[in-house]
């Protein structure tokens, strides 16, 4: 016998109204004439009366031991994961608006060169349950201007390996070239960590009254915001000090700021990721610690990424903003900007007088050299197509006066039906008329 479905607000009303209908004298016989009589009264009913009857419905659900909530397959109800993607999506919005205020305040003010950013990467053995084995992290400091200013680095010693992770934090420090750790060892002081951090950032004002922001990449801003706050629980600090946001968005938003021509810039944040993914100072020489250097792995360094962000960040700005590119600054020091600078120039030569290239992807001021090139270009595909229209048009060859049908044999004549062995016997199958095609072929045994 199925459930009984429960009971809506509208019943209750329904038991109410004939409740007053009979003290007025009125009587109904079932409940489908209470239920035609009180629809519309129910329907022109206000908001309150109903809010009072869907009270009472909640109520008697609750008692039947009915869920007042939806919940998901894995026990977790509805309203916190709706809740849970709300507070995400909010979290995202903020992010972005706070760095484009921020960098429209700076463009606005016309100090958007001297302005320092901060970017954070670490390295983590691992992930447990709960937090990330941190085994290394580095702060540093940029700006458009003078490019790479300084950096706070430190090798980290996490202490006792969390039991069931010895294996996972062997892989990781073989793969990211750290130490093990070492719980005989000293254990790092995350306390004396959060404060250094905390003045590295403060550097420039120590009076200010909140921090500037962390950026770091997309897949790293989990860690980073962990290490944040195991820092922050040990000195019982709010961790909600620090701002982590994501640098393909400050990048996206950065050189989008201060761009003068439409062609320039990032048209999708999609692409600034890109172009940090790209990594293209991945293999420099010199960039990371000593230690990493040592190893041999100076590119899972943590040093040496955050140098490879900025340089790729200002390899990209500099020239928008119309800042001279420094080597050792804001380009790894053996750069040469002049070979690079000539390189793009042929490039960029070479895609004006090319004749398939599109308006955006040439400035403005090869505009005139574009008209002159796609003139001559025209001129030039013509001349090429009508040469090969000549070469192609070909006199017709005379025809040849030799008979050669006088030197052919005449077919012989073959009228002996006897000298043709036979193909097979009717209705025997394709071996049944092979005996007597022998026998007449004359063959010696």
């Amino acid at each position: 016998m199925p459930k009984k479905p429960p009971r809506n607000a509208f019943y209750f009303f329904m038991q109410d109204f004939r409740k007053q209908q009979r003290e007025k004298g009125i009587n109904y016989e079932t409940l489908a004439d209470v239920s035609k009589a009180a629809d519309p009264v129910w329907r022109t009913a206000p908001p309150s009366v109903r809010a009072q009857f869907d009270e009472i419905a909640k109520g008697a659900r609750n008692n039947r031991g009915a869920p007042l909530q939806k919940f998901a397959s894995t026990g977790v109800p509805l309203a916190a994961i709706q809740q849970q993607h709300q507070e995400l999506q909010d979290a995202i919005q903020y992010e972005i608006q706070d760095i484009t205020n921020m960098i429209k305040t700076k463009v606005i003010n016309h100090t958007i060169t001297e302005v320092d950013f901060y970017i954070m990467d670490i390295n983590a053995f691992c992930k447990t349950t709960d937090h990330y084995v941190i085994g290394e992290f580095t702060v540093l400091r940029f700006n458009l201007r003078y490019g790479f200013r300084d950096f706070y680095h430190e090798l980290v010693n996490p202490g006792r390996i969390p039991v069931g992770y010895a294996s996972d934090i062997k892989l990781g420090s073989q793969e990211l070239g750290l130490k093990m750790p070492d719980d005989d060892c000293e254990k790092s002081n995350y306390m004396q960590i959060l404060a250094n951090i905390i003045d590295y950032l403060k550097q420039e004002d120590h009076n200010a009254k909140s921090l500037p922001p962390l950026f770091t990449m997309p897949d790293k801003v989990a860690p980073v915001q962990d290490f944040i706050l195991q820092m922050c629980a040990k000195a019982r600090e709010d961790e909600f000090l620090f701002r982590v946001y994501k640098l393909d968005t400050m990048f996206f938003q950065l050189i989008n700021q201060i761009r003068t021509h439409k062609h320039e810039g990032f048209p999708k944040e999609s692409l600034a990721l890109v172009q940090l993914k790209k990594d293209p100072f991945k293999y420099t020489p010199g960039l990371a610690c000593e230690f990493h250097e040592e190893s041999d792995k100076s590119v899972e360094c943590t040093l040496a990424r955050t140098k490879r962000w900025a340089y790729t960040v200002l390899d990209s700005c500099c020239p928008v903003a119309g800042i001279d590119v420094t080597p050792g600054n804001h380009v790894p020091a053996d750069y040469d900007v002049e070979c690079i600078l000539k390189y793009k120039d042929m490039k960029s030569t070479n895609a004006v007088y090319a004749p398939g290239v599109h308006d955006s992807f040439n400035t403005t001021g090869n505009d005139s050299m574009l008209e002159k090139s796609t003139a001559w270009s025209n001129v030039g595909e013509s001349s090429y197509s009508s040469e090969r229209k000549e070469k192609r048009t070909y006199a017709p060859l005379r025809m040849p006066q030799a008979d050669y049908s006088k030197n052919m044999r005449p077919a012989p004549e073959l009228t002996d039906e006897d000298e043709f062995p036979s193909l097979g016997g009717a209705g025997r199958g394709r071996g049944a008329g092979l005996a007597r095609s022998l026998g007449k072929m004359n063959i010696g045994k």
